[in-house]
């Protein structure tokens, strides 16, 4: 009989909890989730390269200045990962790889390249970021889920020019110039997820840091809000607006200048919780 008594009573205290678990959208209640999807990102790419720290070249817009595309559409892939009652991993991928071939109207330098007016070149932007995020959970009430932890940016950079180019005012012919810069930016961050049926989920996210490490030294913002609905046990569709920026400068040993980049737009994607 009083053992009976206890497996009532503990039943009775489980009760609630497992009927609020399952009255939450699964991303908030399973261990693994997925988002695969694409970014219709408007896309910013300002730099400037130069031989050294000495002599600071103006930036060039690589989107007015050579027309890349301004509204690339980019594949999206997010994962994460409940390990513990409170710990949870996440990581998140997208990247950019434009060209374009454009008669310049200005003339403008590039390292200890000169190209003239009304020359063709042939310009390009390529762009990865790597999200990798460790965060502990701080609210634990019913629909609703904040988490705060740190993480790294990986970043990989880099620009190409070709074209007919004068090197140091000397000889004028056919010239390529290729910069990269690539480095582990590390970041705080916060999320939030509220959860008001076991079918909608509205969330939000901000990552911050000012560092100088490795190639790469600035300021870097990425944030991101939206909603997700759920339409079978595990597969969801969601609507989210990203914002990602980068202002400082690159160190690297074969580009030494300024970069302002940025990715700002909606996001669409198909999501898995298991």
């Amino acid at each position: 009989m009083i053992r009976f008594a206890r497996t009532a009573l503990l039943a009775w205290l489980l009760t609630p909890s497992l009927a609020a678990a399952q009255d939450v959208h699964p991303i908030m209640s399973s261990k693994v989730w997925i988002k695969v999807g694409a970014f219709f990102s408007a896309h910013e790419f300002d730099a400037s390269a130069r031989v050294s720290a000495v002599g600071i070249e103006k930036e060039i817009d690589f989107e007015k200045t050579f027309s890349l595309d301004e509204h690339p559409e980019l594949f999206m892939a997010e994962l994460g990962w409940q390990f513990g009652e409170r710990w949870s991993f996440g990581l998140q991928y997208f990247g950019s790889e434009r060209k374009t071939d454009r008669v310049i109207e200005e003339t403008f330098e590039w390292e200890d390249l000169t190209f003239n007016a009304g020359v063709s070149i042939r310009a390009g932007t390529e762009i990865k970021i790597t999200r990798l995020f460790f965060s502990r959970e701080f609210l634990t009430e019913d629909h609703h889920s904040l988490h705060v932890g740190a993480g790294i940016h990986w970043l990989d950079l880099g620009a190409n020019l070709a074209g007919e180019a004068t090197l140091n005012d000397l000889s004028k012919e056919f010239r390529k110039s290729v910069v990269t810069a690539s480095a582990p930016v590390p970041n705080l961050g916060a999320s939030y997820s509220f959860s008001p049926s076991k079918r909608w989920l509205l969330n939000a996210r901000v990552d911050w840091l000012s560092a100088d490490v490795s190639d790469i030294s600035g300021r870097i913002w990425n944030a991101a809000g939206g909603a997700n609905y759920q339409l079978t046990k595990n597969l969801g569709v969601g609507l989210s607006y990203q914002f990602f920026q980068i202002d400082g400068s690159t160190g690297s040993s074969n580009w030494r200048g300024d970069i302002r980049m940025g990715f700002t737009g909606p996001v669409l994607n198909f999501t898995g919780a298991w």
